[in-house]
């Protein structure tokens, strides 16, 4: 990021991604390392196993793909009726899929969810209730984010103002997000497999790309935080929903 910011060398924007992308890694890195070094015999390949978990409802699946393009959707709907115009839906962005459904999977889900719901969560369940163990994740995972605040890319308020509300909304997601991860684990003994997927569809945000009045960091932000809104109330009503199930799992442990 200083090589970026000072012009230090012509290349930076190379040098941050190299960077970013071993950093991006460190979850998944540091859980197998962990499991390794201090887990009984067994324990990393148990864990490793948990990413070919892909059995799951066809709803499992549906949700997956759906809710974040709905949340998108509602988001770009909003920013429509109350803030300026979205342009024409530009169908030539179609050649820029593939390139962004790689960057969503390689650039964070694989990097990560390893080390998020693969490892770190089971340990806070054997300490903790679900929703406690999901928000301190949560925390710990938007902070975990905060050096790429200042980069141009990597978390959703890169680039751009780094202000209380936007840093604010950016944690809330996380949190619920969380919520709702931690509940997909529970649904699909502690899939990994289904984690990555989940993670990789929410990076995705393929809906806005069709609009390039959306495209500026601005614009893009502001869709993000306003497609946030209805992830609240999903999150309240899946709590509502998950509270005797929970309750069940943590008196039958192990829970994955």
């Amino acid at each position: 990021m200083y090589c970026l910011k000072s012009g230090f060398v012509s290349n930076g924007v190379t040098y941050f991604i190299r960077f970013f992308f071993i950093g991006a890694y460190g979850p998944t890195i540091s859980a197998i390392i962990t499991t390794f070094l201090f887990e009984k015999s067994g324990a990393l390949r148990a864990l490793l196993k948990r990413l070919l978990l892909w059995r799951a409802s066809f709803k499992t699946y549906l949700a997956i793909v759906a809710i974040p393009v709905l949340f998108m959707l509602f988001g770009i709907w909003i920013y429509d009726l109350f803030i300026g115009p979205i342009g024409d839906f530009s169908t030539g962005k179609v050649a820029l899929i593939p390139a962004m459904l790689g960057y969503g999977l390689f650039a964070g889900p694989m990097g990560e969810e390893l080390g998020w719901r693969g490892y770190l969560l089971p340990k806070l369940l054997e300490k903790y209730s679900a929703t406690k163990s999901s928000v301190i994740i949560g925390i710990i995972w938007a902070t975990w984010h905060t050096p790429l605040f200042f980069g141009p890319t990597g978390a959703l308020v890169s680039n751009g103002d780094i202000t209380f509300l936007n840093v604010s909304i950016y944690m809330l997601a996380t949190i619920c997000l969380s919520y709702l991860f931690t509940s997909m684990s529970f649904q699909t003994n502690g899939s990994v497999l289904i984690a990555i997927l989940t993670h990789f569809s929410v990076n995705s945000a393929l809906p806005i790309l069709f609009f390039p009045n959306l495209t500026s960091h601005e614009n893009f932000l502001t869709v993000f935080n306003l497609a946030i809104i209805p992830l609240v109330p999903l999150t309240i009503y899946v709590a509502f929903k998950n509270t005797r199930r929970f309750k069940e799992y943590a008196e039958s442990k192990p829970v994955f």
